[in-house]
């Protein structure tokens, strides 16, 4: 069977792809950095592929990359191709709107939000929803371009020097802040069972929680960003996730299309209810897994891959 290994971070990948290799597993390996495809569906590239691309933009690279994906795996669906994650679970990763369209369909818990296109709406929406609010892209990770606004004064004044954010698409979400018992969650499955589940303290003013990247990113409206979210992953620990809350995960990666995913909620500290706001349609791997986890993430990921396609 020919696989492919669809990437784009440079190192994120790195200990996955030797695993496979180690297990006798050849791979085509595709950096979406240099992708480009002949539309042609009469020879098919590969029997299968496997995408672990971050719908993410970021400055390490062009933004039109996320929309170059899109394409590809819509054309490898449609040259039957068998994409683990294929283009509905990557498209709903990348588009905050839908993920909470996926949460209120499902009937959960989710922060009320409204979408834009022009900045000058940011107004209007915030006043219904009522301050402060995170105002974010809708096409965006690792906390990018997110902002709270406290008062409408401050959201007015952003608005008026140009700087409010709305990302690559020129879409974005005005989302109601949420009250959290300090720490962001988050539950990986693969298929119907649980991969993994971890949190992380949250720190004031930052939205970058992603659990395989070091590096985070200050809101556009604050003002000292001498000490922002200087944690690391060091600070990241592994907690037993409930059952009904692994149950709930399960049906949001269902509902995606996606073969595997993780899934972000804050808990209220006064009814002690999830609140879900994230979905990412590819696991993120834990900076030192096997430690943490006490099991080898890349090993079970690779044995879920081999079952799911069929060769394990």
């Amino acid at each position: 069977m020919k696989i492919a290994f669809l990437y784009e971070h440079p190192t994120w990948s790195d200990t996955l792809i030797a695993e496979f290799k180690h297990q006798g597993v050849a791979l085509t390996l595709r950096n979406i950095a240099e992708l480009s495809f002949d539309t042609d569906t009469t020879d098919q590239p590969f029997d299968a592929a496997i995408n672990r691309i971050n719908v993410m933009p970021s400055a390490e690279r062009e933004p039109q990359i996320v929309f170059q994906t899109l394409h590809y795996l819509n054309w490898l669906e449609l040259a039957g191709v068998r994409v683990i994650n294929g283009a509905r679970a990557h498209f709903i990763g990348a588009s905050k709107a839908m993920q909470n369209g996926v949460f209120s369909a499902l009937g959960l818990p989710h922060p009320r939000a409204i979408v834009i296109y022009r900045p000058a709406d940011a107004l209007a929406a915030a006043d219904k929803i009522g301050y402060p609010v995170i105002i974010k892209p809708n096409i965006g990770g690792s906390g990018s371009g997110v902002a709270r606004y406290n008062t409408r004064a401050e959201l007015a004044e952003t608005i008026r020097f140009g700087a409010l954010d709305l990302g690559i698409d020129r879409s974005g979400l005005v989302q109601q802040y949420i009250q959290s018992d300090g720490y962001v969650y988050r539950v990986e499955v693969l298929g119907d069972q649980l991969f993994y589940s971890i949190r992380q303290p949250i720190n004031e003013g930052c939205y970058n929680y992603c659990a395989a990247d070091e590096s985070r990113h200050p809101s556009e409206n604050s003002d000292d960003t001498s000490d922002f979210c200087v944690h690391g992953t060091d600070r990241i620990e592994a907690f037993s996730a409930s059952e009904s809350i692994v149950d709930e995960v399960i049906k949001i990666v269902r509902h995606c299309g996606a073969d595997l995913g993780g899934v972000e909620y804050l808990i209220d500290p006064n009814t002690g209810a999830p609140c879900f706001y994230d979905f990412n349609p590819y696991s993120n791997f834990v900076s030192n897994g096997e430690a943490l986890l006490q099991f080898s993430p890349e090993n079970r990921y690779i044995d879920f891959i081999l079952e799911s396609l069929g060769i394990a």
